[in-house]
């Protein structure tokens, strides 16, 4: 007989991660290629990942896809901070006149595909918190 399984406290760290990032993804009514284009992911990646960490299954993360949750964790505390949680959801689809944005959205930064976007988004947010 083998020894049973013990799942890594990483991975279940990850997965709880994972589950918290896809409520805030529905919270912001983000599509699938949204939120793969947010973490750096292909689409089935990311749909067998959530498949998984729904089930309650352990999914590991790389640490590059933990940074981007941890970016879009870092958005939603600021914004229920600097609006509220209903709020949020406005925002990330709005134009926004601050020069980061150049009039976009911010979620059109977030997905852009390129990682230092969606940090300065994170980075904007917490600044404006400490304003």
């Amino acid at each position: 007989m083998g020894k049973p399984k013990v799942e890594s406290e990483s991975a279940s760290r990850d997965s709880i991660c994972l589950r918290a990032f896809g409520r805030i993804a529905a919270h912001w009514n983000m599509s699938v290629s949204e939120q793969r284009l947010l973490l750096g992911v292909d689409e089935e990646v990311l749909q067998e990942w959530m498949d998984h960490a729904r089930a309650g299954h352990q999914v590991s993360l790389s640490n590059n896809v933990l940074e981007g949750i941890g970016c879009a964790l870092s958005i939603y505390a600021s914004l229920v901070i600097l609006l509220n949680h209903e709020r949020s959801r406005d925002w990330v689809r709005a134009a926004n006149r601050a020069p980061l944005f150049q009039g976009k959205c911010a979620m059109s930064l977030m997905t852009s595909g390129n990682r230092k976007d969606l940090e300065d988004v994170a980075r904007y947010l917490l600044g404006e918190r400490y304003r």
